[in-house]
């Protein structure tokens, strides 16, 4: 009996952290995408990019991944949207030397 609610939990702690290991890496896949986008001169594209990762979650969002769509909206100078995006900033990314708040 122990040892079922044992390996239970087990397994549990293992999905967790598989969960949270396979969004980190694709946080990081994403804002690597979009720097080589914006790297490349491709804004819209990385902004297509974020607009499509936000709608699954914002609140996932890297410092690298709001840099990177900032960095976008400048480069096409759309203060506008470059307004929009810095509003969703959380108070932790506002501390961020690359972010003006």
């Amino acid at each position: 009996m122990i040892s079922n609610i044992l390996v239970n939990n087990y397994l549990r702690f293992v999905l967790l952290a598989v969960r949270r290991l396979a969004s980190i890496q694709s946080n990081v896949n994403i804002g690597d995408q979009m720097k080589i986008l914006n790297d490349n001169k491709q804004y819209k594209k990385v902004l297509e990019l974020f607009d499509e990762f936000n709608e699954k979650t914002i609140d996932k969002c890297s410092n690298w991944i709001i840099i990177q769509a900032l960095k976008a909206c400048t480069q096409i100078c759309d203060v506008q949207r470059g307004l929009k995006i810095h509003n969703l900033i959380s108070s932790r990314l506002k501390r961020d030397s690359y972010v003006l708040p």
